[in-house]
């Protein structure tokens, strides 16, 4: 009953939300789902895709919300091309993956020197490292920025935070596990599917007894449960930001993520690409951008008969030994991502505190530092349509 009623009250508060929202990358499966769920949460909002080629924009326009419109944004054009093309709108939603190997926030320096709030679904460790460096930027101009807030990275250190506050608050946990569960490929594009190639080619960030290491990834190999419905699967080390950025948020002494996929052939393959490619040619875009495109026939094809399942689990361990498990899982990813992406948009564009402040104030923000008010209010979104919430 309680849910229901938060559930109600976000709907009722989204519906008073309006102004433009420009989603950069909107063309793309990510950016198109944070589109609709934008549509959904908050009718009355001017959505406006963001992108290089207005004829990437045409071939997805049957799957976008009716009402969007194209922006030319190119996020090498330099700062002030970028200024020029977020001038005006209320709030700015990068979502054009993958990340991997880009170092330049070229995005949000422009959105902060606009003056407009911004989020993103960065899931490259050096660039939200680099993006949090512009803290103080966004603090003077008033401009509050999210990073690395989609499903996960995103939602999920909003669980580890939940999880944290169980065992006693910021401080309390010595151990956190992160392990994320998806069918096939979710149901994602081409970009998805090369990020996680060139995941490949990149070093784990994990937290030791309270040292950042970095580790070979796709080893490790642990199996975890995910709740009714989904079931136990295997999992392998893989960088995520989350990791470094939620340990150093939340006083964590040892962290780690891990990710794996069904069939299980997938995993292996996997395995078997991280040991027979070079590291040089996993970590060349183009390539792998053209490896993932190559492989989308026989993708569909796998996608069509397991689904597209996405399910996250959060794991702490208290310095007084007690344990609190936290589970999540929603039946599509491709669909989840785009609500967890628009929960946090959203909240950045409405959220208040009993006291009327903003839940999220000006500076650049790890999911894992946003206050209660705002946590509990991007997971009353998140909740909706879940096969699994334990949280």
């Amino acid at each position: 009953m309680l849910g229901s009623l938060c559930l109600a009250l976000c709907a009722c508060s989204a519906a008073a939300v309006s102004g433009g929202v420009l989603v950069v990358g909107g063309s793309g499966r990510v950016g198109g789902s944070t589109l609709k769920w934008l549509s959904k949460l908050a009718p009355s909002l001017e959505l406006s895709v963001g992108g290089r080629s207005e004829q990437s924009f045409q071939a997805a326009r049957s799957r976008l919300p009716a009402q969007c419109e194209f922006v030319q944004v190119d996020l090498d054009g330099g700062d002030v091309a970028l200024a020029e093309a977020v001038a005006g709108s209320s709030l700015v939603v990068h979502t054009a993956g993958p990340f991997q190997q880009r170092t330049d926030p070229a995005l949000m320096r422009a959105a902060i020197k606009a003056g407009v709030p911004y989020c993103d679904v960065c899931d490259e460790l050096q660039l939200a490292r680099n993006a949090k460096a512009l803290d103080a930027d966004a603090a003077a101009a008033g401009v509050p920025c999210v990073v690395s807030c989609g499903i996960w990275p995103g939602v999920s250190a909003l669980m580890a935070a939940e999880a944290v506050n169980k065992l006693g608050g910021t401080g309390a946990c010595e151990r956190l596990e992160f392990s994320f569960f998806t069918a096939g490929t979710g149901g994602a594009g081409p970009t998805i599917v090369s990020a996680t190639f060139l995941l490949l080619a990149t070093k784990v960030a994990m937290y030791v007894d309270g040292e950042l290491v970095e580790e070979e990834p796709w080893l490790d190999r642990q199996v975890r449960d995910f709740g009714e419905g989904v079931g136990e699967h295997e999992c392998y080390t893989l960088d995520n930001p989350d990791v470094p950025t939620t340990a150093e948020a939340l006083g964590i002494q040892s962290c780690v993520s891990r990710f794996g996929t069904y069939p299980s052939f997938w995993n292996g393959l996997f395995g078997g690409l991280k040991a027979a490619l070079p590291t040089s040619l996993l970590m060349d875009r183009g390539k792998m951008q053209g490896l993932a495109i190559f492989s989308m026939p026989i993708i569909r094809a796998v996608d069509a008969l397991v689904g597209g399942t996405n399910a996250m689990r959060v794991d702490a361990w208290g310095k007084d030994g007690t344990k609190v498990t936290l589970r999540c899982a929603h039946k599509d990813l491709e669909d989840c991502v785009g609500q967890a992406t628009a929960a946090f948009g959203m909240e950045l564009l409405r959220g208040k505190g009993a006291t009327g402040d903003p839940t999220i104030g000006p500076g650049v923000w790890y999911p894992a530092e946003l206050q209660a008010d705002a946590r509990s209010n991007i997971l009353a979104v998140a909740r909706q349509k879940t096969l699994v919430w334990e949280v």
